[in-house]
């Protein structure tokens, strides 16, 4: 395993909406869409194993206008990782549960969707071995290292699922020249060298 499961989170919470000098009248749509947003980091933290490789993260909440009207609609989405097939589709009911039946126990109704994406990225210890030791004679076993675990996800995991695959990392930072900043980053980029050494890397690692 070296990468995560990726699954999309989509919420939608619906209620009457109201004035909110009388939310009595109403179903605070923003007051259960927080109340949700806290209950779901407890799927994760309460059960799964901590030794088992799993985050859910929410990134969007979206609701009201204005500052005395309880809305009628709030709207979430995130993100849901895994490095556990079994664990991932099991959280997924979970989550799905636990939005129903808090939203409904708080007066109103959700719709939730979770868009099921790419597996975790399953690396082939025979093959991993092979790759490291050829990149070692390629590029100097000083230059070559064990990546950590990281729960951001990659397509190339749909492979590694079906035949024996290895996924590994082409450094594409470079200290002298000022590239350091990370993906998803406004300042990210690469040196570009780090092309060159890739093709040649999967040139070598198919010359057998």
């Amino acid at each position: 395993m070296i990468m995560a499961s990726a699954d999309e989170i989509y919420i939608t919470i619906r209620s009457k909406g109201g004035h909110a000098a009388a939310p009595q009248y109403t179903a605070d749509t923003i007051l259960i869409a927080s109340q949700l947003v806290v209950s779901l980091q407890q799927i994760v933290s309460r059960n799964n194993s901590p030794f088992n490789p799993s985050v859910l993260s929410i990134t969007s909440f979206q609701g009201g206008n204005t500052t005395n009207v309880i809305p009628s609609e709030v709207k979430l989405m995130g993100t849901f990782r895994a490095m556990n097939e079994a664990w991932r589709f099991h959280a997924h009911e979970l989550i799905k549960k636990q939005t129903i039946e808090l939203v409904h126990a708080m007066g109103a109704e959700a719709e939730i969707i979770i868009d099921v994406g790419y597996p975790f990225v399953l690396n082939d210890e025979a093959l991993n071995a092979v790759a490291r030791e050829k990149g070692e004679v390629y590029i100097g076993a000083e230059n070559v290292e064990t990546t950590e675990l990281r729960m951001g996800a990659e397509d190339f995991a749909f492979y590694t699922h079906q035949v024996p695959g290895c996924f590994f990392r082409i450094g594409a930072g470079n200290k002298a020249k000022g590239i350091t900043s990370g993906v998803h980053t406004p300042t990210f980029n690469i040196d570009e060298g780090a092309i060159e050494i890739g093709m040649g890397m999967m040139a070598w690692l198919g010359a057998g």
